[in-house]
């Protein structure tokens, strides 16, 4: 905040001073200050400024601050006196108004995408009339040039609805961020869709086909004003794929914001209940105050209910909704519990309005353990999804990127008289047609995936306009032109897949490390039992990657009797696929060894030294693939591989699940001579480590009852 000011008095001054007061909501002083300004003393009257930066202060949602100038005069025989200013305040919003304003802020944003996907769609329709009439005229006439005003005008209204959204939604991020604790990951979907909103301004051929439109008005040129025409439907098309793209994005950030600040509300409202039931107990807390916060409480849980009914309605509005379950049951059950507090404290039956509050906190963090293992849930299974989809799609655009390049090849040697010629646009076509099936599937996934780069867009759009023209080539046998739009065609395909391929790696990575962190990792804090989240990752992609080895033997074995080797849909050899799977059973290998260390350091030597198993069956596949060698050995391998991160997985969960270890007083056991214990301790143990390095070769049900012996046996020692 800026200030600026005069003062003037009969004689001069002696000091001036900026001061501040800032009170928390319920108008108790938190902080108070005063800050003295420099001055000429002598010069009268003077101007002043003032700088006032509010961030600085370390102020929370709801806080007050008053302030004001004051100036003394230099009267030295009656005594400086002062003026002040009239006080001035500034408040920020509350949570609960932080709160509305987002959900207003987001209904507005949807409001208004939707109103530019209908310009867009009507532009896209306009235009495309207006070339249809064009084409029937031998030259422009008055209303034709009016017609293409009207759609200079729609675009520059178009523009401006699409900037007032990229800065509504700035906005509301800001807020977000400065009043509310958001997860890391919901802060860099914001950034990414920022960049979206960013991408959507910046599209610079619509733009320019504007702009050289706007010139032709001038010069009257039909054919060129068609092209135009051609070019603008095909970018509108683009726009029109960008903006229902960012509202179905926004949509899913929204669900995921809402849903992240419920469970936190949750966990805030546990530990409120849980207090106030250890507070109930106590005989000198008022009975009435104590109906009161209960009253209070049950009054923010039923905000909860409203959020969770919110977040179920947010779900539905998607394209594809998540597997959502707002819990009726437990909401019900808690009400009640909090209902029966109220009643107990009316009858002044303070241990069962106790134990009823007690009951409704172990059920709300019940109920927030849920929702979070939903989030992690709806998280790693839809990205599992994604990259299995993804893989797909890229395999799809090889194959397709290789049948074009053999198609190009054709074209340019072919003679025009060969009756094999009709042969090409057929071929052409089906490409087209493959391509369709491709672009639908990219478009779907780019809808719920923000890591696609909005760069698939303008390919896609490249892709399509190239291979129009080539066709159009190819129908009047202009072989040369038709070689020069496939070879467009190629290159957008395979820029696309370069870009997808690198998305793919960054979405394996990040589901790896998905679910190394829950909410405790919010506060900083380690996530008891780290790692479940990436083990399950690391099964999961274990899991497919398994399928595709079984898919390539049953391949080559179909190949060999058929005397061949081929390769796969994609078109990529046999050599190629086993390099790539040997990479990614590296990978995997890779972010096990890191868990594993990450075990070694929580003393966790049972469990890493299982995983280390693991990890030399990984690098025994490995060779194989790298080797060409695909085997029954190697299938059933992997199955073991599976097993065991499967086992892995569940015995984190039990770890997770397991009581913390109660200390315990002696148990009143006399030993003579501790030397000796301590000495036989010893032995004993180095006996069980010799037992343990050697094991026998047993089935995986007795290794674990054997693992657990040997626990239960260390626990005891160490008692």
């Amino acid at each position: 905040m800026f200030f600026k000011g005069v003062i003037k008095d009969d004689y001069g001054f002696t000091a001036l001073n900026f001061s501040f007061i800032i009170e928390n909501e319920d108008r108790n002083n938190l902080r108070e200050e005063d800050e003295q300004l420099s001055l000429a003393k002598d010069i009268n009257p003077q101007q002043f400024y003032h700088s006032f930066d509010l961030a600085e202060l370390g102020l929370n949602a709801g806080d007050r601050i008053s302030y004001f100038f004051e100036v003394w005069d230099n009267d030295a025989i009656h005594g400086s006196k002062s003026s002040r200013t009239q006080v001035m305040t500034f408040k920020l919003p509350t949570k609960e108004e932080v709160k509305k304003m987002t959900e207003e802020s987001n209904e507005s944003i949807k409001d208004q995408l939707l109103e530019a996907l209908d310009e867009v769609d009507q532009l896209k329709k306009d235009v495309d009339e207006l070339n249809k009439k064009l084409f029937e005229k031998k030259e422009l006439g008055w209303e034709d040039k009016k017609q293409l005003e009207g759609l200079l005008e729609q675009q520059k209204n178009l523009q401006e609805k699409i900037d007032e959204i990229k800065n509504e939604n700035i906005e509301k991020n800001n807020r977000d961020q400065q009043f509310n604790e958001l997860d890391e990951e919901i802060i860099e979907k914001q950034k990414q869709l920022e960049e979206l909103f960013n991408e959507l301004m910046k599209n610079e051929e619509l733009n320019k086909l504007f702009e050289e439109l706007q010139k032709l008005l001038d010069e009257v040129d039909k054919e060129k004003v068609n092209d135009m025409l051609e070019k603008m439907k095909m970018s509108t098309e683009e726009l029109d794929e960008m903006l229902d793209r960012n509202l179905e994005l926004f949509k899913q950030l929204e669900f995921e914001q809402k849903l992240d600040e419920t469970i936190d509300k949750l966990e805030e409202l546990a530990k409120k209940q849980e207090e106030l039931s250890d507070e109930t107990l106590d005989k000198k807390a008022d009975e009435e105050s104590l109906k009161e916060e209960q009253e209070e409480l049950k009054k923010e849980f039923e905000d909860v209910k409203e959020d969770l009914e919110k977040l179920d309605e947010l779900n539905k509005e998607l394209e594809d909704p998540n597997k959502f379950d707002k819990m009726d049951q437990d909401q019900d059950e808690i009400s009640e519990d909090m209902e029966q507090s109220i009643e107990s404290l009316d009858k002044s039956k303070r241990k069962e309005a106790s134990k009823s509050q007690k009951n409704a906190s172990q059920k709300m963090k019940k109920m927030s353990e849920s929702l979070l293992n939903m989030q992690q849930e709806m998280i790693e299974e839809g990205m599992a999804e994604d990259i299995d989809a993804l893989r797909d799609i890229l395999e799809n655009l090889i194959q397709l990127s290789f049948s074009q390049e053999e198609l190009i090849n054709k074209v340019s040697s072919i003679n025009l008289n060969d009756p094999n010629y009709t042969n090409l646009a057929q071929d052409q076509k089906k490409i087209k047609d493959d391509m369709g099936i491709v672009e639908d599937s990219l478009v779907a996934l780019s809808k719920r995936q923000i890591m696609i780069e909005p760069f698939i867009s303008k390919e896609i759009a490249a892709i399509d306009r190239n291979i129009d023209k080539s066709l159009q080539a190819l129908n009047i046998r202009r072989t040369a032109q038709a070689a020069s739009n496939q070879q467009y065609v190629m290159t957008s395909i395979n820029n696309l897949a370069l870009m997808l391929s690198e998305t793919l790696n960054q979405m394996m990575m990040s589901m790896m490390q998905q679910g190394s962190c829950n909410s405790a990792c919010k506060s900083g804090q380690p996530k008891p039992g780290a790692g479940k989240g990436s083990l399950k990752s690391v099964r999961q992609l274990q899991d497919q990657l398994n399928k595709q080895i079984e898919g390539l033997k049953m391949g080559k074995e179909k190949g060999d009797k058929d005397g061949g080797m081929p390769g796969n849909e994609s078109g990529q050899s046999m050599c190629e696929q086993l390099a790539r799977m040997a990479a990614e059973q590296e990978a995997l290998r890779k972010r096990l060894n890191e868990y594993s260390e990450q075990l070694d350091k929580e003393g966790n030597f049972g469990a890493s030294k299982e995983l280390k198993k693991i990890m030399q069956e990984m690098e025994k596949t490995e060779t194989d693939l790298v080797n060409k060698i695909l085997s029954q050995e190697t299938l059933l391998r992997q199955k073991d591989i599976l097993t065991r991160l499967l086992e892995s997985e569940k015995a984190e969960l039990e770890r997770e699940k397991e009581e913390k270890r109660e200390s315990k007083e002696p148990n009143g056991e006399n030993y003579r001579n501790p030397e000796e214990v301590f000495k036989y301790n010893r032995q004993l143990s180095n006996e069980v480590e010799l037992l343990k390095t050697v094991p026998p070769s047993l089935k995986p049900f007795y290794k674990q009852k054997v693992n657990q012996y040997f626990y239960n046996f260390e626990e005891l020692l160490k008692q």
